[in-house]
């Protein structure tokens, strides 16, 4: 009978303790694990900071991720803070920032505010990459590694010296509140002043299609320091 010389290797993710006297598996009877095959988890992340200093998780759930946006046939991908559900004073100009340590990767210091026409032709095809993300306004997108990035949206501008490449630190300023991207900025400026903050795993958002209770349990998670 042949014997396995090597110790220590894996088979179907399980590593293998054996002896140098321990029988080789019979090839016709292939080695399987017994543990249960399921999709990758959605991960726990921990140690962010909140990006408007004094600032909560909103009680509403139609300001966080997986909302409906019925305006652009939409769902909503992060977290709104605005002036009446953020435990804070949330206005245009207050202060935007950094969640966590890490390198920027983008900052619309050229960014033009759209007008009723761009609005207008975005909301006639919402789902599209440009429509996405011009709804969006002004961006600063922060890469803490990992496939982990974070987005700060419809900034009013974008604090001095902060551009891409940039190594950046928790709580440092990135931007300023304001509403630009919104149909709101055209139709009726100076009534949606707020921060809108996404955190990417790797191409989608922290808690897709999860429910709202879960989806708050992670990003409650997320803030502890």
């Amino acid at each position: 009978m042949r014997k396995i010389l090597s110790c220590g290797f894996v088979v179907f993710g399980l590593v293998v303790a054996c002896a140098e006297d321990q029988p080789a598996p019979s090839p016709a009877v292939p080695i399987q694990s017994t543990a249960p095959v399921s999709p990758s988890p959605t991960p726990v992340l921990t140690g962010f900071h909140m990006p408007i200093a004094g600032s909560c998780l909103p009680k509403s759930d139609k300001l966080m991720p997986n909302a409906p946006r019925e305006y652009r046939k939409g769902t909503h991908e992060g977290i709104d803070f605005y002036n009446s559900d953020s435990c804070t004073f949330v206005n245009k100009g207050t202060r935007a920032l950094a969640a966590k340590a890490g390198r920027v990767i983008r900052a619309d210091r050229t960014y033009v505010d759209v007008n009723k026409k761009q609005v207008d032709a975005f909301l006639a095809n919402p789902d599209t990459p440009e429509s996405l993300d011009q709804f969006r306004g002004r961006q600063v997108w922060i890469d803490h590694g990992g496939g982990v990035v974070t987005r700060y949206c419809h900034l009013n501008g974008v604090a001095t010296g902060f551009e891409v490449g940039s190594q950046v630190q928790a709580g440092q300023l990135v931007g300023f509140v304001g509403e630009s991207g919104t149909p709101s900025s055209v139709t009726k400026p100076g009534s949606q002043f707020h921060l809108h903050f996404e955190l990417r795993v790797g191409d989608s958002f922290l808690g897709k299609a999860l429910p709202p209770k879960s989806v708050r349990a992670l990003y409650t998670t997320l803030f502890k320091p």
